[in-house]
């Protein structure tokens, strides 16, 4: 039966009426219902004033319906020789004893910040409806987040996660976020997130992966950035880091340095943005990566040279086509006329060298418009298609055979005449050129 508590009283009411309550190590509070804001900080006081030798605080299949938070406040006076007050230092809290919210519901904002957890904090399969904040907080023991479901934002703020701090334990008990999650000033000194959803946008500023960091088959539905805030190399990563298999939709990498191999092998990343990224020692892994839209020509630049060391020649003249074609949009008409028009045949005829196929069609598109235009140029628009003629076919051959033939303009011709057939040839032979350079792709491996 559900005992629901308004106040401070009502608990202590409550723990009077249990038999042998105040000689127990493991304080009871399951099932119950908060409706009063919490500070837990007040709340352990009166339980220790109340029973001093508990070891357990459990709170496990309650319901907080109004705010929680746990800041506790332990100040340090420091004083000089003479015994003047030079500094005040404000060292975390240290709780030693166990605090279970296994299966608990926080309907409104929880917010824990400078404790040292000398025993474990477990929230197994709880809820936060709204927003979370963990911050300044160091763990000695276990952190337990088995199938706990963060349905707003939730941050981790100043935190060491260690080899204790558990996010889940089999493929179905892993953490949920459904709304932004915000790393910042994290050090990891074990983090595996292979499988996980995250719902909403993910931010990890200036985090230490102190481990190998895996994030295989996991998906990232939102914007994931990885970042430096105020100068690059406050992200550390000390070990490799693996997203093989995951699905990305917005990946942001800006003023970092990666020490070790980063993979994402055989990953999905619709968008990308790279800005002051260093890699040192070893290229990015990027084995049957499929990458959509790149934000600017300096991240399709990166990734290409990336691509590059790792003699991926497919890869290679993806990302070159993506570098070129976003060089070609910046450029004017007004004042790079000539230079567009070249970029132009380049991404039309081959798209930058990365389609053969398309360098066949513009062959065959150039050699079909200009010796149309020829024949109808020297004999006028006629009741028979020319391209059912037998004599133009043969015509038609020869126009793109013979390289200097000018038997296709008959005895008779101008100007136009010529500088369409010298255009014409111009276009097939840049064509034959494109489609060339295109299949030399194959051969680089």
């Amino acid at each position: 039966m559900e005992v629901q508590f308004n106040n401070y009283d009502d608990v202590l009411a409550y723990l009077d009426k249990k038999d042998n309550s105040q000689r127990t190590k493991i304080i009871h509070l399951q099932k119950c219902k908060f409706s009063f804001s919490i500070n837990l900080g007040t709340l352990f006081h009166i339980l220790k004033d109340r029973n001093s030798d508990f070891n357990c605080l459990d709170f496990s299949d309650s319901i907080f319906q109004y705010p929680i938070k746990l800041c506790l406040i332990n100040q340090k006076l420091v004083y000089d020789n003479k015994k003047n007050l030079i500094d005040s230092l404000f060292p975390k809290t240290k709780l030693d004893f166990e605090l279970d919210f296994s299966a608990c519901q926080f309907l409104d904002t929880v917010r824990f910040s400078g404790i040292e957890f000398c025993s474990d904090l477990s929230f197994i399969k709880a809820v936060f409806v709204k927003e979370v904040v963990f911050s300044g907080l160091v763990f000695k023991r276990y952190l337990r987040l088995i199938e706990t479901s963060f349905r707003a934002d939730v941050q981790f703020d100043h935190l060491e996660l260690n080899d204790k701090s558990i996010f889940f334990s089999t493929i179905h008990d892993r953490t949920k976020f459904e709304g932004n999650s915000y790393f910042s000033n994290v050090v990891f000194m074990e983090a595996k997130f292979w499988d996980f959803v995250f719902t909403k946008d993910v931010f990890f500023q200036n985090t230490v992966f102190d481990c190998p960091a895996f994030f295989n088959n996991t998906k990232f539905l939102g914007k994931t950035v990885f970042s430096s805030v105020e100068t690059i190399g406050l992200s550390e990563f000390k070990n490799k880091i693996y997203f093989d298999n995951a699905e990305i939709n917005e990946l942001v990498l800006e003023r970092l340095i990666f020490e070790k191999v980063i993979s994402f092998n055989y990953a999905i990343i619709k968008n990308i943005s790279i800005d002051n990224v260093h890699c040192y020692g070893f290229p990015l892994s990027l084995v049957g990566t499929s990458i959509g839209n790149v934000k600017n020509e300096g991240t399709a630049r990166f990734l290409k040279s990336e691509a590059m060391k790792s003699n991926d020649p497919f890869l290679v003249a993806e990302l070159n086509a993506k570098e070129m074609t976003m060089h070609y949009n910046e450029l004017k008409w007004r004042n790079n006329f000539f230079d567009k028009i070249i970029f132009l045949l380049n991404k039309i005829s081959t798209n930058f060298g990365e389609k053969w196929q398309r360098g066949v069609l513009f062959i065959f598109l150039s050699w079909l418009l200009s010796f149309s235009l020829i024949i109808t140029l020297r004999d006028g628009i006629g009741r028979t298609f020319i391209w059912f003629d037998n004599d133009y076919l043969k015509e038609a051959v020869s126009y793109i055979w013979q390289f200097g033939s000018l038997d296709v303009l008959g005895n008779t011709y101008g100007w136009v005449d010529i500088i369409v057939f010298i255009v014409g040839k111009i276009l097939i032979a840049y064509g034959v050129y494109q489609t060339i350079s295109a299949f030399r792709k194959y051969g680089k491996k």
